[in-house]
């Protein structure tokens, strides 16, 4: 189902909203307090019921959906659509918000979601494939009713972008390690036009993350994982770190989404050998005491609109 949010339908969804000028779906900020919090996660959709032609233009990074003439240069693909759902932290409502046409190729996983200062809606998409260096391509999609993509530029063949994140101050960065998310990793800020990265931080050689979030006070957060298999949480830049912990027990299956909303952090992720549903767990960075919001959230990717 697609779905375009009016100012009244939006308004359901949250206590205070604007009409983002970008895509007119999200605005810049949606909560004014805790208690309206909302979070956005993104997942893949449908497969399309028949093969879409896209035109192949080896010059260019961006997919062109609105072009159907049928020539010697058009390949087929199965495409997915992607579904963006918002998550009312306090009431545990579940909306779809907005489904795309088919956009998402074969073998590409979700593993970052972000919204942007403009309100544009961003995921990074990564087709890896450790067999073959060349087929390796890594491309941040603009969600809409008429998706784009970039190709992100600045990676080496074995690095993979992860956990997008708005800066406090407005800039749009990601989470860079290696492909099979070993160290070393590092923070960087994303150009959204031409999808070059330039470094912004350095994350300690010891540590293995997974993902990172930044509070409105500015501090960055990081999870890694042990190497006994536990988890911890860290401010990126300190190596003093804090096991996480969840009903008194280690905490050892990681997380794909990580976000901080009114100076509360969230993690998204299940239990060891628990594939679904995955569930938005709070966390305090003081103690790694993890708290569970019953109600589970499967998607690949969180952010906060």
């Amino acid at each position: 189902m697609n779905v375009k949010l009016t100012r009244r339908q939006f308004s359901q969804l949250a206590a205070i909203a604007t009409t983002a000028a970008a895509t007119g779906l999200f605005s810049n900020k949606i909560f004014a307090q805790e208690s309206n919090t909302v979070i956005l996660g993104v997942r893949p959709g449908n497969i399309s019921d028949s093969n879409v032609s896209i035109p192949v233009n080896p010059t260019s990074d961006t997919t062109d959906l609105s072009d159907e003439k049928v020539t010697a240069d058009i390949v087929p693909f199965a495409l997915q659509t992607i579904v963006v759902e918002s998550f009312d932290v306090r009431t545990q409502e579940i909306k779809t918000v907005l489904t795309t046409p088919p956009i998402l190729e074969a073998d590409e996983q979700l593993s970052g979601f972000v919204s942007l200062k403009d309100g544009r809606l961003v995921v990074v998409a990564n087709n890896i494939n450790p067999n073959k260096k060349n087929k390796q391509r890594i491309r941040l999609i603009f969600l809409s009713q008429s998706p784009k993509s970039v190709a992100v530029s600045g990676l080496k063949n074995n690095e993979a972008l992860r956990s997008l994140l708005r800066l406090k101050d407005g800039s749009f960065a990601g989470l860079v390690s290696k492909i099979n998310g070993t160290p070393p990793s590092r923070i960087v800020t994303i150009n959204p036009d031409t999808g070059d990265v330039t470094d912004r931080d350095k994350v300690s050689d010891q540590k293995r993350v997974s993902v990172i979030a930044q509070c409105a006070d500015g501090t960055f957060y990081g999870i890694a994982t042990e190497r006994t298999g536990g988890n911890s949480i860290f401010q990126i830049g300190q190596e003093q770190s804090t096991k996480l912990s969840f009903r008194s027990q280690p905490w050892s299956s990681g997380f794909i989404g990580f976000v901080c909303a009114a100076n509360q952090l969230y993690a998204l992720g299940a239990l060891t050998h628990q594939e679904f549903p995955l569930y938005l767990h709070t966390i305090d960075p003081k103690t790694g005491e993890m708290k569970r919001i019953e109600k589970g959230f499967n998607v690949s990717a969180i952010t906060i609109a």
